[in-house]
């Protein structure tokens, strides 16, 4: 959606409030698929500070994904901020610059790619259905969230491999 901004242009407006809804359906990042359940609904303003425009939006959204350890479909509601300062493209940007830059043309401003931007930023690294998921016997794959395998796991540290070989060279005692 094109934000207009040409009521900055006179000397009274101050702010201006934006509220809307970005219909995407899924977002697919390295490997993870991410299915929005709901619109993506943002709501904010844009502030005059002296000769600059200032963004600052909440994001809210509700996905569904699958967890990193037990493979199950999840959901997660999550809120984000982007913030910024409006530039607008034509112009050159200063290179020393640090600030978060939001770039608009003709008094339009589309900030759709700054919110996917702003979600995929703030996912977790890794999704997990809570913090104490199980996972998955790593032997025969039963999710050991909702039921206990019989499957005797030994693992050996490999950097004590070769003292566990050693150890049954010895005899007995």
């Amino acid at each position: 959606m094109d934000i207009d901004l040409r009521d900055f242009q006179d000397n009274v407006t101050e702010s201006l409030h934006i509220e809307d809804e970005i219909q995407r359906d899924s977002l697919d990042i390295q490997g993870r698929h991410i299915n929005f359940i709901e619109p993506i609904r943002y709501e904010g303003d844009i502030y005059k500070v002296a000769q600059d425009k200032i963004l600052h939006i909440n994001i809210y959204y509700k996905y569904e994904e699958a967890c990193g350890r037990c493979l199950d479909l999840y959901e997660n509601e999550d809120k984000s901020v982007l913030t910024g300062k409006l530039v607008e493209e034509t112009r050159e940007e200063d290179e020393d610059e640090e600030e978060n830059l939001i770039y608009y043309v003709d008094d339009k401003l589309d900030l759709t790619e700054d919110i996917i931007e702003t979600i995929i930023l703030n996912l977790p690294m890794k999704p997990l259905c809570s913090k104490k998921c199980k996972g998955l016997c790593p032997k025969c794959g039963t999710n050991l969230n909702k039921e206990q395998c019989d499957c005797k796991i030994e693992y050996v540290d490999p950097r004590f491999e070769k003292l566990e070989k050693l150890k049954k060279l010895l005899p007995e005692e």
